[in-house]
């Protein structure tokens, strides 16, 4: 097992980013035992506050629905059926780009997972769990030292695509064997999650993550 904490000091000290790298594991149940949100925030604002206050959160399907693209991303539950109604009558979306912008969306099979707890990377030390992914937020320059080195420690080049509006996706396709995924945070992300103008996100396999640091402890490269 990875040791988490060491990792998490690691990618702070080195990278020095804004908030703290936040792991999360997903569930097939709702364990009783998890730290849940009292609110209902969207995906992304769970995930920047994280990053932002240290501090776990847990989620299911009826505090993660503030934006219901989060929630239909994770799996838990369905777009509501005037979605594209109102895409189209509100932000001038035809019905075929609306439909294209879902279909092309990162989610996992809907009803897979039950919950998921976002926590501090080194929290998974202390609960002894493994996290499916870690989600970095980062500037271009932080951007470029991730996954130029994770390249040069792996010969994999990183991979990405993005519609601009469900920057929340990024935590499907670790899970689903491509990381690291890069994007850019969404209008809600902004608006919602209050993502700065030289922000970035990064989502990774723990793993890929480890091979990462030690590649740039053996250089020396780190963030000024």
């Amino acid at each position: 097992m990875i040791d988490y904490e060491l990792l998490h000091n690691e990618v702070v000290s080195i990278l020095k980013l804004k908030g703290d790298p936040v792991g999360y594991r997903l569930y097939s149940d709702i364990p009783e035992d998890l730290p849940y949100l009292r609110d209902n925030l969207a995906l992304c604002q769970v995930i920047k506050q994280v990053a932002v206050y240290g501090k776990p959160i847990a989620v299911h399907s009826e505090n993660v629905d503030a934006c219901v693209l989060g929630s239909y991303v994770l799996g838990l539950k369905q777009l509501p059926e005037d979605l594209a109604e109102r895409w189209v009558k509100y932000r001038g979306f035809t019905r075929e780009i609306y439909e294209e912008m879902i279909r092309k969306t990162h989610v996992f099979e809907a009803g897979k997972y039950k919950s998921a707890l976002f926590a501090p990377l080194k929290h998974f030390k202390t609960i002894q769990l493994d996290p499916d992914g870690v989600v970095l937020i980062v500037n271009s320059t932080q951007a470029y030292l991730v996954l130029a080195n994770y390249f040069s420690a792996t010969g994999i080049k990183p991979v990405s695509d993005f519609n601009g509006y469900i920057a929340c996706e990024l935590l499907v396709p670790p899970v689903k064997g491509r990381s690291p995924w890069l994007t850019v945070p969404c209008g809600g992300a902004r608006g919602l999650a209050e993502a700065q103008d030289d922000e970035l996100w990064i989502s990774m396999k723990p793993e890929h993550l480890e091979k990462t640091m030690s590649r740039m402890k053996q250089t020396g490269a780190k963030y000024p």
